[in-house]
This record gives structure tokens, C-alpha cells and sequence, in this order.
């Protein structure tokens, strides 16, 4: 017998008259403390991980408003989880199921945001190394690499973010749409260089 059991049947047992009010509150007292327990292991991830980008000092290598966005992202992420826990546990079809499909977009969403992120560091590093080199034409390679990369996390963001769509033929036209408008804004930036 489970823990939800134990205290279904102590519950039942002792508000046996009103069985179906009693499901409900007992389920509204076990949502609440999801929601309770979800909002105290957010903060608490939130601070461990605080102290331990302190004390590696990653934030001598990435700045600190980047660091705070991640870390409202991880805890956020954390609170959405469990109050679809709760939700689910609520046992309202209707409401559960409209919910739920709107809290599973937004950890994709934020995970796109992340792979931005990302993708724009690792950019801001290989367009910076190889400004560094000493050869020719290395400003255009290095632009041109630069919003390669921003191009390829980009893309693999809106595939994430966009994952609930069914339709695979939306999600690709926009990624066609995307990449003309990319390659016009990169070669209107090479003519406008090579015209100085």
C-alpha cells in the first residue's frame, strides 16, 4: 500500500459520509503540498547552485546577469513541474488537460531559450579565436562563422520550442523562412564590407 493509499483510506475512514468531497479536498491538500514541496526544492536548487558556480567561479568566464538568467530558468523550471504534478493529482479532466498541454510548452520554450544561449557563447568564442589568428580574411571568416553557429542553435531552438506541433511541414517552412532571412541580412553584411 502507497503512501496516497494510506492516507485516502485514514481520510475515507474518518469522512466516510461525504466520500466524493473528501477524494477532492484530499487531493487539493496533496496538490497544495506539491506545490509547497516544488516551490522549496526550486529555491533550494537555486541556492545550491549559486554557491557552487561561487566557488568554482564560472563567473569569471560568463557574466553574471547570464548566470541569473539560468538559474531562474532552472528554478522556474522546477516550480512548472510541480505544479503539473499537481495538477495532474487534481483529477479534473478538463481543467488538468488544458493546463498541462500550456505547462509542457513552456519547458521547451525554455529550453530553446537555452540552447540560444549557448549557441551565442559558443559564437561569441569561436568568432573571438579566430579574430585572435593572424591570417587573411579572418574578419570574414569570423563573421561569417559567428552567425553560422547562431544559425544552427537557433534552428535546433525553434525545432525544440515548436515540438508540440504535429505538423512537420510548419515547422519546416518556418525554418525555410528563417534561413532566407538569414542569408539575405548575412549577404547584405558581406556586400556592405566589401564596398569599404
Amino acid at each position: 500500500m502507497t503512501l496516497y493509499d494510506s492516507f485516502k483510506e485514514a481520510f475515507l475512514t474518518r469522512f466516510g459520509s461525504i466520500q466524493i468531497t473528501g477524494e477532492l479536498l484530499l487531493n487539493m491538500v496533496i496538490a497544495l503540498i506539491l506545490i509547497i514541496l516544488g516551490v522549496f526544492i526550486g529555491k533550494s536548487v537555486k541556492y545550491l547552485l549559486r554557491r557552487l558556480i561561487e566557488r568554482l567561479k564560472i563567473t569569471k568566464i560568463v557574466n553574471k546577469p547570464v548566470i541569473d538568467m539560468i538559474l531562474i530558468i532552472v528554478k522556474w523550471s522546477i516550480y512548472i513541474l510541480f505544479i503539473n504534478f499537481a495538477l495532474t493529482q487534481l483529477a479534473i479532466p478538463l481543467f488538468t488537460g488544458w493546463l498541462t498541454t500550456i505547462l509542457s510548452i513552456i519547458p521547451t520554450v525554455t529550453g530553446s531559450l537555452i540552447v540560444i544561449v549557448v549557441g551565442f557563447s559558443l559564437s561569441v568564442v569561436v568568432r573571438k579565436v579566430i579574430l585572435e589568428s593572424n591570417f587573411k580574411d579572418n574578419l570574414l571568416l569570423s563573421e561569417i562563422l559567428f552567425y553560422f553557429i547562431n544559425y544552427i542553435f537557433i534552428v535546433f531552438a525553434l525545432k525544440m520550442a515548436l515540438i508540440f506541433l504535429k505538423d512537420t511541414f510548419i515547422i519546416n517552412s518556418l525554418t525555410i523562412v528563417f534561413t532566407i532571412f538569414g542569408l539575405v541580412a548575412l549577404l547584405v553584411y558581406i556586400y556592405k564590407n566589401q564596398n569599404k
